[in-house]
């Protein structure tokens, strides 16, 4: 006869070979019913324009509806949170940038302690970004911009939020060139370029999905492209390296991330469904070139290691920038 801990033991056996197959079922076969991915920032930026594109690609690959909520506010810190607070079970993912990553650790540890256990999924694409002006501004690339900001009494310059991308390079440049600016934090850039467009700030940053439309229609002016190359399509745009501005961001990334404890065969198939995506010629000529969006796709473990370099290089750009907490 079993004693009754011997009993309980082979029912424990029991149980965990019948749902370890359920659970393996659950995860292979992911999605069975529509899914969500997070937007921490309002419709109509980049990573809003990115996602919509890549969800509408990933309900043909994945065979079930995606839908896109916008939860903006906090710095990303609301749509963030609330994933990493939702059920590890493949039917929430959100999205991120570099700053949620890389600068906000290091500007606002508090805030990053609120979504710090996503788990990287796949980096989905990269883009470049070019500084811009409103179109009254009389300068024609930011050197001459910085010269003018001299002669004013008020310049202000909009961002996507403390400790954001925007609010980096331009508190670096102000340390750097001993000019006045102030800061306007925004929801998302797309506000904050629709405040640029109006006239009520004078200078801001974005990729270039949010910035062509309004440079071709005249009413926000190119001033120069972060990193050290010119872009074909703005020949007459110098890059920052050009004019002498050594900052040590190049442009921004986008990613998915998901509660931590997803399982890993759900995080391998969206990882793997996301490549596939982008990766394809026919998606890519549709959906991301003429948002100048390149496809990255990597594997989660490659994820991981791009967050874990920016995170370092961010350290040192806030200290840069001057925006480092009080200790």
């Amino acid at each position: 006869m079993h004693s009754p801990i011997r009993r309980r033991a082979l029912l424990g056996g029991l149980t965990a070979a019948v749902s370890a197959p359920a659970l393996a079922q659950q995860t292979t076969d992911w999605p069975r019913r529509p899914w969500r991915i997070i937007v921490a920032q309002p419709p109509g930026g980049n990573l809003d324009i990115l996602v919509r594109a890549v969800a509408e690609g990933l309900r043909a690959e994945l065979g079930q509806p995606v839908v896109v909520e916008n939860r903006p506010g906090g710095n990303g810190v609301i749509g963030l949170e609330a994933c990493a607070q939702s059920a590890p079970d493949g039917t929430t993912f959100c999205a991120l940038n570099i700053e949620n990553m890389a600068t906000v650790p290091h500007t606002d540890p508090e805030l990053y302690a609120r979504y710090a256990s996503l788990r990287p999924v796949t980096q989905m694409a990269s883009a470049r970004s070019v500084v811009v002006a409103h179109a009254d501004v009389p300068a024609s690339d930011l050197k001459q911009f910085v010269a003018w900001a001299r002669t004013q009494r008020e310049v202000n310059y909009g961002s996507s939020g403390s400790g954001s991308a925007q609010q980096l390079l331009f508190e670096w440049l102000k340390a750097r060139e001993g000019i006045q600016m102030e800061h306007i934090p925004f929801r998302g850039i797309g506000d904050a370029f629709r405040e640029l467009m109006g006239g009520r700030i004078q200078l801001s940053y974005g990729a270039l999905a949010l910035a062509m439309p309004q440079i071709r229609s005249g009413r926000i002016k190119p001033l120069a492209m972060l990193g050290s190359e010119r872009f074909p399509d703005l020949p007459d745009v110098p890059s920052m390296v050009e004019l002498g501005y050594n900052f040590p961001y190049a442009g921004p990334w986008w990613g998915l991330a998901a509660p931590g404890g997803t399982p890993d065969a759900i995080v391998d198939r969206l990882s793997s469904a996301v490549r596939a995506l982008v990766s394809n010629e026919d998606f890519s000529a549709r959906m991301l070139a003429p948002s100048y969006f390149q496809g990255l796709g990597t594997t989660p473990a490659q994820f991981a290691e791009v967050i874990r370099r920016e995170r370092e290089a961010g350290a040192e750009l806030v200290r840069l920038a001057g925006l480092a907490p009080a200790r």
